[in-house]
């Protein structure tokens, strides 16, 4: 490979890098949708608990105007079976969140779209709660948030996806750049291939990494981390190459200033 096409190809592997926390394909991500508060989530409380009958009050529900659940489509029927079939301790909200899959994934093993019967996000209390008729049992179903609950979105609640890139990603594709345009006034071109490598390997692993959570490979929270810290590893290396790349270049610089004095 001549200089050129390294040094286009090592451009290319850095502006992706630099570009991955914008893909539309989740970049050492979740295949699903991940937010807080949970965007798909589900609580349910039954009528024989005290807060079924205080919220059902609370906000002037009737309870016997209930929805079958056999009148829901087949997506909300399973978020509702799911969500009761939670082990909850006594007095607590059972709760389930639906996996959906991101936009971007290619191949997906839950639903594209939340049922459309439910209401998520932030609602009223008449679009968040919906009671729900499981053979003849009365259920108290939360699938929202109130307007005026105030879950403002803040750096703390970002997926780590978000900080891999912010703390790895981005910085290791500048530098990787960085690299290509002191390598090519230096002539040598070592250190930026090594980045290149790697950026192009860390690329290649970022887009399988959701794959293989679908397909049931592994378990994206149980990798999470380790995905994070082999991110912000792989830009520090990086920082150590162009530093060394850095001091190399003053160090010819420096010894043909000498010679052109002599």
């Amino acid at each position: 490979m001549d200089d050129r096409h390294r040094l286009t190809v090592g451009l290319v592997v850095g502006s992706l890098l630099v570009l991955s926390g914008f893909a539309p394909h989740p970049i050492l991500a979740s295949p699903y949708e991940t937010s807080e508060p949970a965007p798909y989530l589900h609580q349910a409380v039954s009528a024989d608990d005290s807060q079924f009958d205080q919220l059902v009050a609370l906000y002037g529900f009737d309870r016997e105007n209930a929805i079958a659940i056999e009148e829901l489509s087949p997506a909300a029927q399973t978020a509702v079976e799911r969500t009761l079939a939670d082990d909850a301790a006594a007095g607590e909200w059972r709760r389930y969140e639906l996996p959906v899959c991101a936009t971007g994934m290619l191949a997906c093993d839950t639903v594209r779209e939340p049922p459309s019967e439910f209401h998520y996000g932030e609602g009223t209390p008449d679009e968040v709660f919906t009671i729900i008729d499981v053979d003849g049992d009365r259920y108290l179903l939360q699938t929202g948030v109130q307007t005026d609950a105030r879950t403002g979105v803040d750096l703390r609640s970002q997926p780590v996806s978000t900080f891999a890139w912010l703390f790895g990603l981005l910085p290791f594709g500048a530098l990787v750049i960085a690299s290509h345009v002191i390598g090519r006034a230096t002539g040598e071109r070592r250190v930026a291939d090594v980045l290149t490598a790697g950026g192009a390997g860390l690329l290649a692993l970022g887009i399988a990494v959701p794959y293989l959570t679908v397909f049931g490979v592994l378990t994206y929270d149980d990798v999470a981390i380790d995905l994070l810290i082999v991110a912000v590893g792989m830009a520090v290396l990086a920082a150590g190459g162009l530093v060394y790349q850095t001091v190399q270049y003053a160090k010819t610089t420096e010894s043909a200033k000498r010679r052109r004095g002599t």
